[in-house]
């Protein structure tokens, strides 16, 4: 039976299944390439075509959701990321590849735009960060838990599993989307422009919305502190501290996983804490976090224990803080743009994280001191841009300073 206020669960799947498309066959990319008699480095272009084709195809996929429906919209997403997914598995060449992995990405940016619009379309008040919370929870522990997952299927089954794999879960989502899924944005206004003016008249609307923008920063400023570790941690644990390629996985989940109990603590303190100030506070344990990374590398401790505690310490920070941003930012803005907004939200946040990859490869990792910068900055960055646009009230006909009943605050 279809309904306008879905089951939780079955946004976290439509979003578990996209990012774990992201990381899963990453174990297999030394097979690949020699599989497919290509470099290494021509192997990771079908991870950074994927990064970027998921972040453009959301500017088309959110704001098309405020005027068509998010359903019609999911559906279409989940089938061409089903469709995409098979292609990698029966590609013949790393042309092929490359080429599959692009239509796998633009259906792929369907499960996370529009699971955080449906979130704010279906959901009010606390309920709204608390849902946000498990979607952020299901988007951080995707990618850290896939790689484990796709190193078994590639023992066992060979490279191409994992894309079969992805193939079985993007169908499974997709018949329960049908069935489950009623239409939950609100209708839409009728169409007093053409297609492309009203495109970006959606953008327009959303960008005068100070608030908005502050929280973006805020959320894309969390998001890209995990980045920046996810980049250079790899090098630094593996190559300089000596940690068995198996064993990489777990420090990973040590943020991950203390994010999802942060996420927990922010939804239990909902109603009881604004959820505004939720937001400051994440951004300062996770500052505190990278600057106890840079301490332990000043003082010369350089093993993998020196990591632990900061890594808990941002996994904390950013589960206090991404969903909490995450809620407001979307209640920010007019019902009629969520779709606009969510849409520019994990572009700008995916756009980001493919700058902060490119950039961290080319510094040194001999010690944890230039991961714990990098993410220092980052939470710095998040707090200027919520005590800016956020906190401070705004001026005298400031586009951003209407106040709506439905925020979550």
């Amino acid at each position: 039976m279809r309904t306008t206020k879905p089951p939780i669960w079955l946004l976290m799947s439509a979003t578990v299944s996209s990012q774990m498309a992201l990381t899963i066959f990453l174990p297999s990319l030394p097979t690949i390439a020699t599989d497919l008699s290509v470099s290494y480095g021509t192997a990771q272009l079908t991870l950074s075509i994927y990064l970027f084709a998921f972040a453009f195809a959301q500017l088309a996929v959110g704001p098309l959701s405020d005027g068509l429906g998010r359903r019609p919209l999911l559906l279409g997403s989940l089938v061409v990321f089903t469709i995409g997914s098979v292609c990698c598995a029966i590609s013949p060449t790393i042309e092929t590849l490359i080429a599959s992995r692009l239509v796998q990405a633009c259906g792929a940016c369907g499960g996370v735009v529009l699971g955080r619009a449906i979130v704010r379309d279906s959901r009010t008040g606390a309920e709204a960060p608390r849902a946000m919370g498990y979607m952020a929870s299901s988007m951080a522990l995707a990618p850290a838990l896939s790689p484990l997952l796709g190193g078994q299927l590639l023992g066992f089954f060979g490279w191409r599993s994992n894309f079969w794999f992805t193939a079985a879960c993007g169908l499974a989502v997709l018949i329960l989307v049908w069935r489950i899924l009623g239409e939950t944005a609100p209708k839409a206004a009728p169409r007093t422009t053409g297609v492309v003016r009203d495109y970006l008249d959606g953008f327009r609307a959303v960008l005068r919305e100070r608030r908005f923008i502050g929280l973006m920063i805020a959320t894309t400023c969390a998001s890209a502190g995990f980045n920046v570790f996810f980049s250079g941690g790899p090098i630094l644990l593996i190559q300089v501290m000596g940690v068995a390629v198996e064993t990489f996985g777990w420090f990973t989940l040590a943020w991950a996983g203390n994010f999802v109990l942060g996420s927990l603590v922010s939804s239990r303190l909902q109603g009881r804490v604004k959820s505004l100030l939720l937001i400051p506070v994440g951004q300062v344990v996770l500052t505190i976090g990278a600057l106890a990374m840079m301490a332990t590398a000043a003082l010369g401790y350089v093993t993998p224990l020196a990591l632990i505690v900061p890594l808990v310490l941002m996994g904390w920070g950013n589960g206090l803080n991404m969903p909490n941003a995450m809620a407001n930012a979307l209640s920010a803005v007019p019902a009629s743009r969520v779709g606009a907004a969510s849409a520019l939200m994990g572009f700008v946040q995916m756009v980001t994280a493919a700058v902060l990859t490119l950039l961290i490869g080319y510094v040194p990792h001999d010690t944890q001191m230039n991961i714990g910068i990098g993410v220092a900055v980052t939470g710095i960055v998040g707090l200027i841009g919520w005590w800016t646009l956020v906190r401070r009230p705004p001026a005298p006909g400031d586009g951003g300073a209407s106040t709506r009943s439905n925020r979550t605050t």
